[in-house]
């Protein structure tokens, strides 16, 4: 048996192999996937197609979609740490409001007076806003002025409504 050489035409010199014949490896042609099946090259989309044209008016609805669902929740969250703070007592105008606001939310919260500001308990603004509901509009208007008088004056106003209502403080 003899054995043959491959030889270079043109020097006459012997070959040398750049890789063996079982050679698998990039541009070889031959996909190593374990499926052993060659992979589908994706197409480009042209963006001038009508499939690309609803194909992105799909995903233009889905973004704002999404945007308007992350301001919902942006502003909800905003709301909920208003509400947390007690920012909102400061954003009334009128004291009454804000005492109306703690009977309906059950908690003490901050008022502002013309010198500064003073927090109020749920009981005295229950009792504040029960007295405002059932005196008549003359002394209304004098009892809304002294809530948002000075501190002594809206402490002057809650000391008389306990003292009419039967509780000493």
């Amino acid at each position: 048996m003899t054995k043959w050489t491959e030889v270079n035409a043109y020097t006459g010199r012997p070959v040398d192999e750049d890789a063996p014949t079982n050679f698998g490896g990039a541009g070889s042609g031959v996909d190593m996937n374990p499926t052993g099946m060659k992979k589908k090259k994706k197409k480009l989309i042209d963006a001038r197609s009508k499939s690309y044209k609803t194909h992105r008016a799909k995903l233009e609805t889905a973004r704002a979609k999404r945007e308007s669902a992350k301001q919902a929740k942006f502003s909800e969250k905003v709301k909920e740490s208003v509400s947390e703070f007690n920012v909102e007592s400061l954003l009334a105008e009128d004291n009454v409001d804000v005492l109306k606001s703690i009977v309906k939310s059950k908690s003490m919260k901050p008022i502002k007076l013309k010198d500064g500001t003073m927090k109020v308990d749920l009981y005295t603004a229950s009792a504040i806003v029960q007295v405002l509901d059932k005196i008549n509009p003359a002394n209304k208007s004098k009892l809304t002025k002294m809530l948002n008088g000075k501190k002594s004056d809206f402490m002057r106003a809650s000391e008389g409504i306990m003292k009419m209502i039967g509780k000493k403080r």
